[in-house]
């Protein structure tokens, strides 16, 4: 084990984090999916394979793979490495759980007084993304022996941290917000018959990834999802790009969920190549129209139930009700799909200033060949709300 490395000043959450564990009669809490990461200290590791122990009243510890990069480490964090990726290392994990046991012995903390999330629920994605860390059988065993037994109101307590955004936060989300524009200007620059849904999602994804070191991005990358003309009427169900190519007359919807430096924007959009027929031009108006009656109604307060419905009646006041599919909106920022709690059908939770929401209806008609879903994401203000990915400067928003 290396020397420790102290570097800055914490986070910006960092009291948040702590008024939590001080309100769950908890000293410490051990992290390692990624979006907790990011939330309890600004960092997104590059393996996956980093460990954060982040004290009520101590600076935050944080353990990283011996072949971790060190650039974009924020301040405020104790760094410490362990050999994984030492090839002379045979069970770098041992080693990892022996030495976050030894800050717990230093900090006299018992495990009751440390908690962690023990579900394996779904997890952001490291920088490197292709494929999840190698954890061995056991591993989690060992590290929850050094916590306290899993509770669920402490559980969903936690959960919560990630609704309210901090300025800092929001800020992080409108660069991704920004980013996620760059790649849907190449989705509207794109849209002409013989082009296939593949060649414009690459397009999307490409302009994404090219704004690594603009304005102090170090990771951007974009997961396109582009289907047209009868595969858009499936666009409820499932988002695939496939070799179908354009044809006049489609229209064509894109899900693109976006990540830069470990923040998450999700939007979708529905153009026409062309001239629509009128048929499934009908159904791209009426979505319009749902999403504006939803984020007009966006505002601290009002429960997600009834942004839901704002949607819901415009689509249904024209006979489609059964093919709006899905819910209104969900968090986001953190993931792709933040915790928390959907904008859909009956939900009595209240919307609060800080909270990041998607708003998305959506209608799919097999019979016109074709359908339509407009994504956006919102944050609640104290006066209302704000479209956080409708930009000047982008082509089509």
């Amino acid at each position: 084990m290396e020397t420790s490395i102290l570097i800055g000043s914490p986070s910006p959450r960092a009291q948040q984090v702590r008024n939590f564990l001080k309100q769950n009669n908890l000293q410490a809490w051990i992290a390692w999916r990624p979006e907790e990461l990011l939330m309890l200290s600004g960092y997104l590791p590059f393996w996956g394979a980093s460990f954060l122990i982040h004290f009520a009243d101590a600076e935050p510890v944080l353990f990283v793979p011996q072949i971790e990069p060190r650039d974009h480490i924020p301040a405020g964090l104790r760094v410490q490495e362990y050999p994984w990726g030492d090839l002379k290392c045979s069970d770098p994990y041992s080693v990892l759980v022996s030495a976050i046991g030894t800050e717990l012995v230093h900090a006299r903390l018992s495990a009751e007084k440390v908690g962690m999330n023990p579900g394996s629920s779904r997890i952001a994605l490291p920088i490197q993304a292709a494929e999840q860390i190698p954890i061995p059988e056991g591993f989690a065993e060992q590290l929850s022996a050094l916590t306290a037994k899993p509770d669920a109101q402490r559980q969903s307590a936690f959960a919560d941290l990630y609704l309210r955004k901090t300025a800092e936060e929001i800020q992080a989300i409108r660069l991704a917000n920004r980013v996620a524009n760059v790649g849907l200007d190449a989705f509207f620059e794109n849209l002409q018959p013989g082009i296939s849904e593949a060649d414009i999602a690459a397009a999307v994804e490409s302009a994404i990834y090219r704004q690594i070191d603009r304005d102090g991005i170090f990771h951007s990358r974009g997961w396109a999802m582009v289907q047209s003309g009868p595969n858009s009427a499936d666009a409820g169900r499932f988002n695939r790009s496939t070799g179908r190519r354009l044809e006049n007359g489609d229209l064509v919807l894109i899900e693109l969920a976006t990540c830069v430096n470990g923040y998450w924007s999700d939007l979708t959009r529905t153009a026409a190549v062309g001239s629509a027929r009128a048929e499934v031009a009908q159904i791209l108006g009426l979505v319009r129209d749902a999403q504006q009656a939803a984020i007009d109604g966006v505002s601290a307060g009002v429960s997600a139930g009834y942004i839901d419905a704002l949607a819901r009646e415009k689509i249904a006041a024209q006979g489609l009700s059964s093919f709006f599919t899905h819910h209104t909106g969900h968090h986001v920022g953190f993931r792709y799909h933040d915790p928390g709690f959907l904008i859909a059908p009956g939900v009595s939770a209240k919307l609060e200033p800080g909270m990041m929401i998607t708003i998305e209806p959506g209608a799919y008609v097999p019979e016109r060949g074709g359908g339509a879903r407009i994504e956006d994401n919102v944050l609640v203000t104290e006066s209302g709300h704000e479209v956080l990915s409708r930009m000047e400067g982008s082509k089509r928003t």
